[in-house]
């Protein structure tokens, strides 16, 4: 299957995707998604992200933190029950220190109530990966967040919420090293707010982080859904993953911290110890992780696709109009092989786009539209039709002013549309329609000036001196309508171009379908002669209309370029109005 037309679509789209005048900007389509539970984009909202351990050298760097604060906590508890006179206290806390737990040396983060901010601020990259399924293709497609700083947003993605930071914690004999050890032996009772000796710990408050620098890697399935005359688009988003690390960065102002075991004393110890676990690496993977998870669950992700197919089929029915339910065309037998189903299902929509009458690509509409060349009439300029035995005088025959007038009345049915390796093959019907205040009713007709030119005046003269004497410059002149019954035209297109501020449509081929039998040739003359008759005859014969055929052929193969231009022109044009909504 080509590659080329869902590459050239994507590429449209990627640039209205990213222009924030554009009715299809992300942020703009992403801002009010909601899944069917209630749940919205923006913000995101969160019950819970546990965060999990944080290991590593962070995570002991943290758990010494919070250890050393929680042992000033117990020395003025140890303090407070020496005042209050309780029994069988030690002398003092020297012998003893507090260390990590062994069994739990880590810290543990979790968050709570959690809103995330600027989600839809985002933009897209190129399409990659694009390969082939069963009914169309699959893409990746990277997802870049906090994209833009204006129309109200920020280039950050802001994540509020609360927290609950852990450190298991307990108390050894200090006999130096920094090797993690059992808990003392040694009990000690009486000392308020402490478990002697192993206590979980908690701080708990409040926690504003940005993050910049997010990506995503999105999988996306583009795919002809249904049979038939029925059939839809469908994109579907089936994976997202995290394309970049993100950078996250805590507001320490308003980081809030509580806890049992936290005092005045101790409060700016723990504040540097959320801080360094809000910071370090691990929570910024989980978090990111956490995040990701959120997105990719299938509510979110079915919503996604709703969202995205409804912004296809908004584009498609802008620029080719909407289909009724059920009355796509689907003849679609004999097509190349490299074409698959989501091609047809496009071409389709083509097809039924050219007999719209409402469309920006019906015929009619198109030949109207056309300027350079006009084609509407169609000026054939002078034909040479050659030389012919009038009476016993050789005449030579001659074409001047040609005009068609009929053109825009044309349609090129379903039946009559095909894909073809190079493109598309089209037979063009004129005179299909009535008529009307634009559109001429048929037949298609040609007028213009006929002249009878005798090189061998004197034997013109011999012959019927009667010539001699009306006719002093040896010529016989006068209007020609020639009305062609029903005739068509073959065309291959083909297309190119990265997008459609650049497509060029070329016109390959364009062939007359005249047979000399449909012409009717009616002549006038612009003074009497006896020439009439004769005259009359030699228009008629079929060898000068197959002139007047071939003429026609020749002055379009001459303008195929041109009208290759005004298809390309009328193309974008129309694209580009509709996209722009």
């Amino acid at each position: 299957m080509a590659t080329e037309l869902i590459n050239f679509i994507y590429a449209t789209m990627y640039k209205r995707v990213n222009d924030p005048d554009s009715p299809y900007w992300l942020p703009t389509v992403l801002k009010d998604v909601r899944t069917p539970d209630g749940h919205t984009l923006n913000p995101l909202n969160v019950d819970t992200w546990d965060i999990g351990e944080l290991a590593g050298a962070e995570g002991k760097t943290i758990g010494d933190t919070i250890a050393s604060a929680w042992w000033i906590f117990v020395g003025a508890a140890f303090d407070d029950a020496k005042d209050r006179g309780v029994p069988d206290l030690p002398d003092n806390l020297d012998p003893f220190t507090s260390q990590r737990d062994a069994d739990h040396p880590y810290p543990t983060l979790k968050l709570t109530s959690v809103t995330v901010d600027g989600l839809p601020n985002a933009s897209v990259g190129e399409l990659q990966n694009l390969t082939p399924t069963g009914n169309g293709y699959r893409g990746t497609i990277r997802v870049t967040t906090a994209a833009y700083d204006t129309h109200g947003w920020q280039k950050q993605i802001t994540v509020k919420g609360t927290y609950s930071l852990v450190q298991h914690v307990v108390v050894i004999d200090d006999t130096g090293g920094d090797d993690l050890k059992p808990p003392t032996k040694v009990l000690v009772n009486g000392l308020e707010g402490v478990e002697w000796p192993r206590q979980e710990i908690e701080g708990h408050g409040q926690f504003t982080m940005t993050a910049q620098d997010l990506a995503f890697d999105v999988v996306l399935r583009a795919e002809a859904t249904g049979t038939g005359a029925d059939r839809i688009p469908q994109l579907t988003v089936e994976s997202i993953t995290v394309a970049s690390q993100p950078t996250f960065h805590l507001d320490e102002k308003s980081l809030t911290i509580e806890g049992s075991t936290i005092d005045q004393a101790t409060l700016d110890i723990w504040k540097r110890a959320a801080a360094d676990a809000f910071n370090s690496a691990d929570a910024g993977k989980a978090l990111t992780g956490k995040l990701v998870d959120t997105l990719a669950d299938p509510s979110f992700r079915d919503q996604f696709s709703s969202t995205v197919t409804a912004q296809l089929v908004k584009a498609l029915d802008g620029v080719l109009g909407a289909v009724p339910t059920g009355s796509l065309p689907s003849d679609d037998s004999g097509f190349p092989a490299k074409y698959g189903p989501l091609e047809l299902y496009l071409f389709d929509r083509l097809r039924a786009s050219v007999n719209d009458t409402g469309s920006g690509f019906y015929p009619p509409t198109v030949v109207l539209g056309a300027t350079d060349p006009t084609l509407e009439p169609y000026g054939l300029g002078d034909l040479d039709l050659g030389s012919y035995k009038i009476g016993v005088a050789t005449a030579d025959l001659g074409f001047k002013r040609g005009s068609i007038k009929g053109i825009s009345n044309v349609l090129i049915p379903v039946k009559d549309a095909a894909l073809t390796d190079g493109g598309i093959g089209a037979t063009l019907r004129f005179g299909q329609l009535p008529g009307d205040a634009k559109v001429p009713a048929p037949p298609l007709t040609i007028t213009g000036r006929w002249s009878v030119s005798f090189p061998d005046a004197a034997a013109a003269a011999a012959a019927a001196p009667e010539h001699a004497t009306t006719n002093d410059d040896d010529t016989i002149e006068g209007d020609i309508t020639i009305k062609i019954d029903q005739p068509s035209a073959t065309a291959g297109l083909s297309f190119s171009g990265r997008d459609a501020d650049e497509l060029t449509i070329g016109l390959d081929a364009l062939t007359l379908a005249i047979a000399t039998k449909d012409l009717q040739i009616t002549v006038d003359f612009d003074q009497p002669t006896i020439w009439k008759a004769a005259i009359e005859k030699v228009l008629n014969k079929d060898e000068v209309k197959q002139k007047i055929i071939d003429g026609v052929q020749s002055t379009a193969d001459t303008h195929r370029a041109d009208i290759a231009k005004e298809l390309t022109d009328n193309a974008r044009t129309v694209i580009h109005t509709k996209l722009e909504g």
